[in-house]
């Protein structure tokens, strides 16, 4: 519990500070200077020869070496599945998440795990790796990159945690043969690790624009309602698969005010509690960000909370 409590002060704190430091990290790395120039690490409209060709065989669109507007779509596309700036753009940490950066492999080991095939090249196409159908080294290390990236244990194993917020459905534990570890996050650590993704989900966007509707059409959108909002932090975290209204809180997850995680919601209106912080749309007012220290009264919503949280 102690443990708890400290992961999630110092990444309330933390996102609280820098609110927007994640979502700003692949431009930073695209537009940053002498150990790799933006000419050779960057894939970007107009760039021709092998290496687009590999980024399209490795987003599985028409491999013609020519980054047009279709690979510019494809990218995009790539990087809102993957909770990356979607601006079309393949620099470092896209061509990493791909599997395709400088000095990457994408030949898997034969000796990985071969059972359940159909189950394995679901999960590498969810990751954008080569779709083989053996869970090998190259197939662990997108796994572990993943996992870092959306806040749950990189341990490489994908369990029912990580299957969640992959969004590839229930099945069995995912691992490379011969390899420990986990289920994909359990007991406290699990725990730690997804109050620290819902954390960082919301700290994306805790100073984008208000929206009314905005979030439930699409993850990725030019502003937020309330309910909106607090979609996109559970989502972020796997605690949810599509997005709720206000009203649609009302009958989420588990009745009454929960140990970590408290939404509170009426017909109007919904709001979120994370350990001691309030993530609310009417904050921005006060703080300039969703995020707060600051309480409101209760009266008048139903209060629910993620299940074991």
């Amino acid at each position: 519990m102690d443990l708890l409590r400290r992961v999630l002060i110092a990444a309330l704190l933390g996102a609280l500070a820098l609110p927007l430091a994640g979502a700003s990290a692949e431009r930073a790395a695209a537009q940053s200077g002498p150990v790799a120039s933006a000419s050779s690490t960057v894939l970007k409209k107009g760039k021709r020869g092998p290496r687009v060709r590999k980024l399209q065989r490795a987003l599985g669109i028409p491999a013609d070496g020519i980054f047009g507007r279709g690979t510019k779509r494809a990218v995009r596309r790539y990087q809102r599945r993957h909770g990356l700036v979607a601006d079309g753009i393949a620099g470092p940490q896209t061509l990493s998440s791909l599997g395709v950066g400088a000095g990457s492999s994408r030949k898997s080991s034969r000796r990985g795990h071969r059972g359940s095939r159909g189950g394995v090249r679901s999960l590498q196409r969810a990751l954008g790796v080569a779709a083989d159908g053996v869970f090998g080294p190259g197939t662990e290390g997108a796994v572990k990159r993943y996992q870092r990236r959306h806040g749950l244990t990189p341990d490489g194993v994908v369990g029912p945690q990580t299957r969640a917020a992959l969004g590839i459905g229930p099945g069995r534990v995912l691992k490379r043969r011969g390899r420990g570890g986990g289920s994909g996050g359990g007991g406290g650590g699990r725990k730690a690790a997804i109050i620290r993704a819902v954390i960082r989900a919301g700290s994306r966007i805790a100073t984008a624009p208000y929206r009314y509707g905005g979030g439930h059409g699409s993850w990725t959108d030019s502003g937020y309602d309330c309910s909106g909002s607090i979609s996109y932090a559970l989502h972020g975290a796997g605690l949810l698969r599509s997005s709720l209204d206000s009203t649609g809180f009302m009958s989420y997850g588990r009745p009454g005010r929960g140990r970590y995680i408290t939404i509170y919601a009426n017909a109007g209106h919904a709001y979120m509690v994370v350990g001691n912080r309030r993530f609310d749309t009417s904050a921005v007012s006060e703080t300039g960000s969703r995020w707060t220290s600051t309480h409101r009264s209760s009266a008048g919503y139903v209060a629910r909370h993620p299940a074991g949280f």
